[in-house]
Order: C-alpha cells, then sequence, then structure tokens
C-alpha cells in the first residue's frame, strides 16, 4: 500500500476515534445535565358561544367561534413555540411566535439564552427582562452571575388609538459575585447598567428622553446560634442620568478613576441615591420575632425594577407565638411608615397597619379563628416658609372577625360547617390649615355568614351558603342579604363531571337626600350555572357551560334585565 494512502488511513481512524470520543464525552454531558434531548407538544381547541340578552344591550357579540392552536418543541436545550388564535368577534387571525430561547444545567452551571429574567438584588436588577444570555456558576460556595442584553426594543411615536408612550431601545447588562449559602450565610456584590440609544428613535417633539442608569448593589446574611438568629441587609446605590442630551459635568477636579467614566458619564440631569433594607429575625421553640427597617430615598430611580414609589421608610415587627402543642397559635404583623423623609414637602403621611390572627384548635374537629386588624393613616399639613398650604385629614379603621369551622367524617360521609361573623369600622376627618374640623365620614359594617358543605361515598357533593350584610354610613343604609346552592356529581371513573348552581341575592338601601327626603331602592338578582365536562380520551376532552342571570327591581328606580349565555369547548392536547 502507498505510504500517502497508509497515513490518509490512519487520519481517518484517528479522526473517526475523535469524533466517537467526542460523541461519547457528549452523551455523558446530555447525562449528567438537565437538557432534553427531544421534546415537542402542544394543543388544538375549538370554542363556540351564544348570548342573549333581555332589558339592556349586549355586553358581547350574540355568536362566537373561536380556534386556537399551540405547539412547543424543545431539541437539546432550545425551546420554542406558535401560538395561533381566530375569533369571529373581530374577524381577524392572530398569532405570536414565542422566543427563541435556550435554557440548560451542568451540573453547577447554568446556561439561558433568549428572554432571560434575572434577579440581582432587590432594587438593582430585579425581574426586567432581557433579550440577551445568561450565566450562572456555583461551584462550591462561590457564585458568579453575569447577565446581557437589549432590555427594550424602540417603540416610535404613533396618533393610532390606544398608543401610550414612546420608548428608546435599551440595552443592559448586570455582574454579581459572591461567596456563602444563601440559607446560611453568605455575601455578593452586584452592578447593574442600562442605557437607552438616543438614535433608536428621532423627533423634535418626543415625550422622553433617553436615560441611564447604573446601580451597585452589596448584600449580605450572617446567621449565628446555630440559625436562631440571622441578620441581613441590602443596599444599593443608584446613579440616575434622566436626560442623556444634558451636559457633561466636568470632573478634572474629582478624583475618579478614568474606567468609571468610561462606563458612566455624569451629567447636569445625573443624580445618585439609595434604597436599602435590613431585618433581623429570632426562631425559638415556641417563640419567633422578626425585625425589619426598609428606606427608599426621595428621587430614587432603578431601570432594572420598573416603577419604584420613592420617598419611604417602613418599620416592620412579626412576633409570634405558639402554645399548647401548637394548639394555640399567635401571630402579629405591625408595619410603620412614612413619607417626606427630606421634610420639603407641604404634607407628610403616616400609617400604622397592625394584624394579628388566633387561631384556637379545640379538638380535632373543631377550630377557631379570630383576626384582628387596625388601620391609621394620617396626612398633616407641613410649615414651608412660615406658610401653610396643605390640609390635614386622618382616618382609623377597626375590623374584626371570627370564625369557627367544624368537621365531622365518618367512614363513608364528611361533613363540613362553619361560620363567620365580622365587624368593621372607618372614622374619616378633614381638616383645614388652620385645624378646624370642615367634614367627616363615618362607616360601619356587619357581616355573617354559614357554608355547609357535605361529600358523600357515591361521589356526590353538596354545598351551601347564607349571608347577610348591613352597612350604615352618612346618609346611607344598605342591607344584603343572599343564598347559594351548588351540587356536583362524577360519573364513569371521573371521565364526566357534571355541577349546577343556582343563587339568590336581594339588596335594598335608604339614601338620604337634600332635605331629608328618603330614596328607597330594593333589587334582587337570580343566578343559575350549568356545567358539565368529558374526558374521551386521556387526549381528547370537551365542556359545556350554561349561565343565567335575571336582575329584577322590587322597588325603587333601577333596570330589569335577563342575561343567558352558553359555549362548547373541545380541546385535544398532543
Amino acid at each position: 500500500m502507498p505510504q500517502k494512502s497508509i497515513i490518509g488511513l490512519l487520519f481517518l481512524l484517528f479522526l473517526l476515534y475523535g469524533v466517537q470520543d467526542a460523541l461519547g464525552q457528549f452523551s455523558q454531558f446530555l447525562e449528567e445535565s438537565d437538557i432534553t434531548r427531544v421534546e415537542a407538544g402542544g394543543s388544538i381547541g375549538l370554542t363556540a358561544s351564544a348570548y342573549s340578552v333581555d332589558g339592556i344591550e349586549n355586553r358581547r357579540a350574540p355568536g362566537m367561534i373561536q380556534t386556537n392552536a399551540n405547539m412547543s418543541f424543545n431539541l437539546f436545550g432550545f425551546s420554542s413555540g406558535i401560538n395561533m388564535n381566530y375569533s369571529t368577534d373581530d374577524s381577524r387571525f392572530r398569532q405570536n411566535m414565542n422566543s427563541l430561547s435556550f435554557n440548560a444545567t451542568w451540573k453547577w452551571l447554568n446556561v439561558q439564552a433568549g428572554d432571560v429574567n434575572g434577579r440581582f438584588s432587590e432594587y438593582g436588577l430585579s425581574g426586567a427582562t432581557i433579550r440577551g444570555g445568561y450565566i450562572r456558576a456555583n461551584p462550591g460556595k462561590f457564585l458568579v452571575e453575569l447577565t446581557g442584553g437589549r432590555s427594550k426594543r424602540a417603540v416610535r411615536p404613533s396618533l393610532e388609538s390606544g398608543f401610550r408612550t414612546p420608548a428608546f431601545e435599551q440595552w443592559a447588562g448586570a455582574a454579581k459575585i459572591g461567596y456563602g449559602n444563601t440559607s446560611t450565610s453568605y455575601f455578593h456584590f452586584s452592578t447593574f447598567y442600562a442605557r437607552d440609544e438616543r438614535e433608536s428613535i428621532t423627533g423634535t417633539n418626543l415625550e422622553i428622553s433617553p436615560r441611564e442608569n447604573l446601580t451597585f448593589t452589596p448584600d449580605f446574611q450572617v446567621q449565628f446560634l446555630n440559625g436562631r438568629f440571622t441578620i441581613a441587609s441590602e443596599v444599593t446605590a443608584s446613579l440616575f442620568t434622566r436626560d442623556l442630551n444634558s451636559s457633561v459635568v466636568s470632573m478634572d477636579e474629582v478624583d475618579i478613576p478614568s474606567f468609571f467614566t468610561t462606563i458612566f458619564t455624569p451629567r447636569t440631569s445625573s443624580r445618585i441615591n439609595y434604597a436599602g433594607m435590613a431585618d433581623a429575625t429570632l426562631n425559638m421553640d415556641i417563640f419567633n420575632l422578626g425585625l425589619g427597617y426598609e428606606r427608599i430615598q426621595p428621587g430614587f430611580e432603578s431601570l432594572g425594577r420598573g416603577t419604584v414609589r420613592d420617598d419611604q421608610e417602613r418599620i416592620k415587627i412579626s412576633p409570634s407565638l405558639r402554645l399548647m402543642n401548637n394548639r394555640i397559635n399567635i401571630s402579629s404583623n405591625v408595619s410603620l411608615g412614612r413619607d417626606n423623609l427630606l421634610g420639603n414637602r407641604v404634607q407628610t403621611q403616616t400609617n400604622t397597619n397592625a394584624n394579628s390572627n388566633i387561631q384556637f384548635i379545640i379538638t380535632d374537629y373543631l377550630n377557631v379563628n379570630t383576626t384582628y386588624g387596625l388601620v391609621l393613616n394620617n396626612i398633616t399639613a407641613q410649615e414651608i416658609d412660615g406658610q401653610t398650604t396643605g390640609s390635614s385629614q386622618s382616618q382609623i379603621s377597626h375590623n374584626v372577625m371570627v370564625q369557627p369551622s367544624l368537621t365531622l367524617r365518618s367512614e363513608e360521609t364528611t361533613h363540613n360547617i362553619s361560620l363567620t361573623g365580622g365587624y368593621m369600622s372607618i372614622e374619616s376627618k378633614f381638616d383645614n390649615p388652620g385645624g378646624a374640623q370642615t367634614d367627616s365620614y363615618g362607616s360601619e359594617s356587619i357581616t355573617s355568614a354559614l357554608n355547609y358543605a357535605i361529600t358523600l361515598p357515591i361521589g356526590l357533593t353538596i354545598n351551601s351558603s347564607v349571608n347577610y350584610m348591613t352597612n350604615s354610613s352618612d346618609g346611607i343604609e344598605i342591607q344584603n342579604m343572599g343564598l347559594n346552592v351548588g351540587t356536583s356529581y362524577a360519573f364513569f371513573n371521573r371521565s364526566l363531571s357534571v355541577s349546577a348552581n343556582a343563587g339568590l341575592n336581594r339588596n335594598m338601601s335608604e339614601r338620604e337626600g337634600p332635605g331629608g327626603n328618603l330614596t328607597e331602592s330594593e333589587l334582587q338578582q337570580l343566578t343559575g350555572s350549568l356545567n358539565s365536562s368529558y374526558n374521551l380520551t386521556e387526549n381528547d376532552s370537551f365542556n359545556i357551560t350554561m349561565r343565567t342571570r335575571s336582575n329584577n327591581v322590587l322597588t325603587g328606580a333601577g333596570r330589569e334585565f335577563t342575561e343567558l349565555e352558553g359555549s362548547f369547548r373541545y380541546q385535544r392536547r398532543f
């Protein structure tokens, strides 16, 4: 055999061996990862519905046919799909191509591509969608996260109805490093950067300006006493430029590293603000206590989490107590908040929210829940330059609820009985800048409900409820009574299920008009529904639904009407 042929044969054998070895390594990689080799699925469906009404205008079309189909696939970690829908309601075809995405995990490494949602910190990058890539490496106690891509597409101005505001194309990136275990103790540091592309949309009368944002966030958690005591903190510094067209600020007299100004250029519209939180928790055998503090400086903004309610601070206290082998559980949450942190606004709002819950497990069949809620809101006018221009307001609300419940079980039947009683009061006052009371408002409500349900061994369930509510407010008295009865039953080894519900509701009101004249009204509403679903096969099913509602005026003014609607839906999954 010629020497060249021998060399070529050896080279081919070496190449085949390398390919076989690579395939073997790739197969081993797939086995050690969560990557799905090939997977596909979807469904098709058809819905036909009809609607009629007498007494008022149609709320929807008299008839409608809607078809939909969707398909999704996953090929070695790459996933995509398509959704299609056609409806005779607007007589047009719509389709939506899902984003192409990739998600794979191998041991301590996770890689994503496409539309990714990262959460690097609470106030930096927190849930903003980035169309690009994401990498997370977590070998042992070390953590590295990287992401980057386009966070917003350009939306040009339009005169079409329903158009809100234009938007610049925006690109963003984030990085996070850390050490530790998120369930015990750790330290992380993350940064996020986003910038609008000024040239992505052009115009002389744009409603928006291109923006830029850079955040730095250190956060940590430390546990003591074998995890019984934990402290944690997270603080974000946000450098935010409201308008990239504003003038650049000279930094010659400030000792700032050149690489920093390369990333973020300070301008006259640039500001730096802070937001952060701190928590401490104590976990004992019968007692827990949580303490928290949050502060968001006025003007704080972050392009990584959307709208932020700034200029506020809040203190949280959450104690809980367990007694008698957890048969008595007492828990409470108290929140104290205020705004106007810099004292430069005409009003300051303070609020107190306190909620307490006590649960008594009297026996295995009987337990009682009680809750109490208190809300205090105060808006105080502030004096600025010797003048008070704002008005003062105050509101106090009490909410008490008691709910005993009883469950009786036998070998074949289960009874569930629950009773709910509640009381709520609201008192509001509005004062003028001089302090004299100008107006007040008060309201008291009492609610009650009785629920009963029984489950029989043949698969039949019957449920019923009765409720009553009365409300007394300034100038109006309201009473509401309701009764609902329903049942459901499963046939043919639960392949066919049928349920029916009927309800009666009566509302009575008495309103005091000008001159002390009383206006009375009484409305009655009857409702009914019937629903049945049947699984033809493991992949085929259909559903039939019918609903009716009748509104009658017994006293006073109002509109009487009767509605009837029905629908049929068939769906096949594959």
